[in-house]
């Protein structure tokens, strides 16, 4: 077995994204027992909430990146689905939590995205994202300080190469994306993380 360390286990795949599956699969809650993971990409935040959740729906816009999660995670028991989410929400039902990892910064809009998000979480239930954003100027000592931090879980790791498609440079600021989370998610915590991202964790109103 690998050298295990601060960064998780040494013999599996790491990167960044990997990196905060964890923290998406701890903002669910243990009662919930339906899952929707938004742009899954190459399927590990899936695999892994499907290990103690018992409906678990993946999408993804890209049939290639999904068809190799599906490879990748054949004993799985996650119902993958093929569309944008944006379109096919009114066929995926309500869940008791919605998740995405580094999928946000893909919608041409983000508050369209995340009132979509939004309206796929049960009365009670949570909205789990980590994303990307541009740093502005009050963010400079966070981007800088995630720059040092990263290189360095990058050389104590190495970095696996996702298959999924990329957007880069994020369209949103930080600024900006707590604006949108504020209009869209009121009472929603946002914070920065040391590795170069971006959490926001919302609970729905219960009835």
């Amino acid at each position: 077995m690998g050298r295990a360390s601060a960064f998780g286990r040494a013999d599996a795949p790491w990167n960044v994204n990997i990196h905060y599956d964890a923290k998406l699969d701890a903002s669910v809650p243990d009662d919930a027992v339906s899952v929707l993971d938004v742009g899954c990409g190459d399927g590990f935040l899936a695999a892994r909430l499907s290990r103690r959740i018992a409906r678990v729906v993946a999408v993804d816009v890209d049939q290639p990146v999904l068809e190799r999660a599906k490879q990748r995670f054949p004993d799985a028991p996650v119902h993958w689905q093929h569309g944008d989410v944006l379109d096919v929400a009114g066929e995926l039902g309500h869940f008791d939590a919605v998740v995405s990892n580094a999928a946000l910064h893909h919608f041409p809009d983000t508050c369209v995205a995340l009132r979509r998000l939004r309206d796929l979480v049960q009365p009670g239930g949570t909205l789990a994202i980590v994303t990307f954003a541009r740093a502005g100027w009050r963010d400079l000592p966070w981007a800088l300080l995630t720059v040092v931090l990263r290189g360095i879980a990058i050389r104590l790791r190495g970095k696996w190469e996702h298959s999924a498609p990329t957007v880069w440079p994020p369209r949103d600021t930080v600024h900006q994306l707590r604006r949108y989370v504020r209009a869209e998610l009121p009472g929603a915590d946002v914070s920065r993380l040391l590795l170069g991202r971006v959490f926001i964790r919302w609970r729905a109103p219960a009835i």
